[in-house]
């Protein structure tokens, strides 16, 4: 009697550390959704396979919330909470579960099947109740490579004469934020830099943003030289969600400082948000 396993399944999440292999094999645009109930009421993703195989997606929507570290908690699509965030505080929980837009949103296909190279297209749509409270809501809709057909590798026989097999396989997991805000909803920013640190010969800058107020915040951080305008060193899409009032970064800077040198720390919200804001502060070393 032969026993077939099928074990290692690799879930990789967009914004957070994977296989740049891996990561390649599937090119998703946008990779943020806004939408809004008066213009912004639909979206469509554009999908690539780069890989040299046949891939296919599953497509559906998990509930995500940012923690201080940049991880993210993730309620499980099948059971409420996954087993690994039995811990998870209940009240982030209700939560996230009061600000997800996922019930609101509609979208086809749910399986897509791409040939390496080949395209293809996800549309979304957002019907939501007139009576949908004030507030920012957020969902995330997941490209989930699964497999085409199980493939048996690494036969061995057992004592018993039974023949087990092993099959490793590591399948990509992209999530994409969509973000709904009703109202015209407010944030206060401001920033804190801490320490310089050094690493392999590059400095690199502390920089804490803190957030108040009805909506979340991202936009680009960037280190100056106050005397020249270079820019030093920048970060894109830094974040602090709603569900946070602070987020710390490393900036990486092209240049060792020296005692005494001056830096303006710049953080340029996104023009998306109502009433962007760029914030500046001045710092002497």
């Amino acid at each position: 009697m032969n026993k077939h396993l099928l074990f290692g399944t690799a879930a990789l999440l967009l914004g957070c550390a994977f296989s740049d292999s891996l990561q390649a094999n599937l090119l998703v645009t946008p990779t943020r959704v806004e939408l809004d109930e008066k213009r912004a009421k639909s979206a469509v993703f554009s999908l690539v396979n780069k890989g040299t195989k046949t891939s296919r997606y599953e497509i559906y929507f998990e509930e995500k919330r940012m923690l201080p570290s940049g991880d993210f908690v993730t309620l499980s699509k099948d059971d409420g909470i996954a087993k690994a965030n039995r811990a998870i505080d209940e009240a982030l929980i209700s939560q996230m579960q009061a600000t997800s837009i996922a019930k609101y949103l509609r979208y086809s296909p749910r399986r897509l099947t791409l040939e390496p190279e080949q395209g293809g297209r996800v549309r979304l749509a957002l019907r939501t109740p007139k009576t949908l409270p004030e507030g920012e809501y957020r969902s995330y809709i997941v490209f989930h490579q699964i497999p085409l057909a199980p493939k048996v590798q690494n036969n061995n026989t057992s004592k018993d004469g039974q023949s087990l097999s092993l099959t490793i396989s590591a399948y990509m997991k992209i999530a994409v934020p969509i973000f709904l805000r009703v109202g015209d909803l407010k944030a206060d920013i401001s920033l804190n830099t801490g320490k310089l640190e050094l690493s392999q010969g590059q400095q690199s800058l502390q920089v804490s943003l803190h957030r108040q107020g009805a909506r979340s915040s991202y936009g680009d951080l960037e280190v100056i030289n106050p005397v020249n305008n270079q820019v030093l060193g920048s970060l894109k899409n830094a974040a602090v969600y709603s569900e946070l009032n602070e987020k710390s970064y490393s900036v990486p800077l092209s240049e060792t400082l020296s005692p005494g040198s001056e830096l303006i720390i710049r953080f340029t919200e996104s023009d998306k948000l109502f009433e962007h804001q760029r914030i500046e502060t001045r710092l002497r070393f």
